[in-house]
């Protein structure tokens, strides 16, 4: 009788120790506010993806920060193409592009987006989600399961793409891509969320997302005959330079959720067998700004466009009269590419990617004396 009670005071202590939480719209970003998050494109093992259930313990602390970058909300008033998307309450901007969001007490969705596309090889589009992509959901609870589908559709004009993508067939006047985005969202698990740095530790719950975009790609025909759309896989086999691009693509990941924070404690990526580790994104420095990411008179560096194709511009602000070097980085942190400039306010300088396989990169700035103005993603795609 003894055991048993002192096993169920037990499990009744361990059932407080890990609270089970809602997280509400409380959490959802708003304008004005500033995310900041780390990225470990090479983590370590980790038990991201235990069996569903409560009471779990996730131990990431031994992630490290291979990136770190932050997304900025902003008024919808500040965006280019907001009268595009009626409607949006906010807007990220990154270089060129744009993306419109739309919050409710229930939903934080995605509208669409304007500017560089990474299927689009550097052509600027816009595109709207129809229905609007829903991100978050409020309230989120364990074991809460939501299927959800969007279509996105957009064109652009060929006249910037190498004819070599129609394996010597004339070029189309036009192109059409349609995305078809089906997500199965399972709340399947709460409990304690381990981050760096060694401390940072959240009450969570935990939503497996799987995704399955499914690609399309129609061309616009004017000459020799007028046949207007057609989809490309009907022309050319395999759908020729583009096949890269068709198809279905699947991933899962595991997303962490707190009901105090608005970032994501952590997002787990894995291939789509859900094995393959892929990469891990995690909150960064503990705290949530709300205020701009960029500090007006610091020095920094962007680039654009980015995703980036066969060029990329370093658009550099605010530089005291010196001599930097620019260095583009792959994955392992070995420098592929650099250039030393001597360079004062605001300056440009432009790297051509021809010699770039199409990967993921981090690009960086440095001044004289060898300190880091800014580090930050740099994306390569290729037809």
């Amino acid at each position: 009788m003894k055991r048993m009670l002192l096993t169920a005071l037990f499990n009744a202590f361990r059932m407080v120790a890990f609270a089970q939480i809602t997280v509400t719209s409380l959490t959802f970003p708003v304008a004005g506010d500033t995310l900041f998050y780390a990225l470990d494109d090479a983590p370590p093992s980790l038990n991201a993806n235990t069996p569903p259930g409560g009471a779990q313990i996730w131990d990431f602390t031994g992630l490290i920060a291979t990136e770190t970058f932050q997304i900025a909300y902003r008024p919808t008033s500040v965006g280019t193409y907001k009268n595009s998307f009626p409607g949006a309450e906010m807007v990220v901007i990154e270089g060129a592009s744009e993306t419109y969001f739309n919050a409710t007490n229930m939903r934080f969705e995605v509208m669409g987006f304007s500017g560089v596309f990474p299927g689009a090889f550097g052509a600027n589009v816009l595109g709207r989600y129809a229905p609007f992509l829903i991100e978050r959901r409020s309230p989120m609870n364990f074991f809460d399961i939501n299927q959800v589908g969007s279509n996105l559709s957009f064109a652009f004009s060929t006249d910037q793409l190498p004819d070599s993508l129609f394996m010597g067939f004339p070029a189309p006047d036009s192109i059409r891509i349609r995305i078809n985005t089906n997500r199965l969202d399972v709340v399947d698990g709460w409990g304690t969320c381990l981050i760096p740095p060694v401390g940072a530790s959240y009450d969570v719950l935990r939503e497996k997302r799987t995704e399955y975009n499914t690609t399309a790609i129609d061309i616009y025909i004017s000459n020799p005959f007028p046949l207007g759309w057609v989809d490309l896989t009907t022309l050319l086999p395999g759908g020729g330079g583009f096949a890269g691009l068709i198809g279905t693509d699947t991933t899962v990941n595991y997303a962490f959720f707190s009901n105090t924070e608005k970032e994501e404690i952590a997002v787990v990526s894995y291939d789509a067998s859900g094995a393959d580790l892929q990469n891990v994104q995690f909150k960064f420095s503990g705290t949530t700004a709300t205020h701009p990411t960029e500090v007006p008179g610091k020095a920094n560096i962007q680039a654009h466009p980015n995703p980036a194709v066969d060029w990329v511009r370093f658009d550099c602000t605010n530089l005291p009269s010196d001599s930097y070097t620019f260095k583009i980085f792959n994955i392992i942190g070995n420098v592929v590419w650099k250039e030393t400039h001597f360079l004062s306010g605001d300056r440009s300088v432009r790297v051509d990617l021809d010699d770039f396989k199409k990967g993921t990169y981090l690009y960086s700035l440095e001044d004289k004396a060898g300190n880091t103005i800014a580090t930050k993603r740099l994306v390569i795609i290729k037809p």
